[in-house]
């Protein structure tokens, strides 16, 4: 739900929450301020200034720019965030750009990581999508 100051833009809290939800799949660009759930599909690119979560029964291939991403599920792509978390019994497959990397025991990651350095900051969502 948004919220409208004086000004007639759309301010959004910062507790809010996008769920993508198991049986719904989304294809193409998703841009989100908020916290992002999925527990159904995305395919294409995701792009966030907030956590994206990959529930158990969640799927994402393709891109994601986020602050912080969780996978309980399944990650098939490109990552470019400032935090990574790959919990028990979730599987990533692809390459992490991030400062932090958390691989749980038990869980799944197959690919390439890298390690983002302060000289390396990459476009926050507002600057990606002007």
């Amino acid at each position: 739900m948004g919220i409208f100051n004086k000004a007639d833009q759309c301010t959004i809290p910062a507790s809010e929450t996008t769920i993508i939800a198991s049986g719904a799949k989304v294809e193409g660009v998703f841009k989100c301020q908020t916290r992002l759930h999925v527990d159904g599909e995305i395919i294409g690119k995701v792009l966030s200034d907030s956590i994206v979560t990959i529930g158990k029964q969640g799927c994402i291939s393709g891109e994601i720019h986020a602050s912080r991403l969780i996978v309980n599920g399944l990650f098939e792509g490109n990552a470019d965030c400032e935090n990574v978390e790959v919990l028990e019994g979730g599987k990533f497959l692809g390459k992490v750009f991030s400062k932090e990397l958390v691989i749980e025991a038990k869980a799944i990651f197959e690919g390439e990581s890298k390690i983002k350095t302060e000289s390396m900051q990459t476009l926050t969502y507002e600057e990606q999508r002007d």
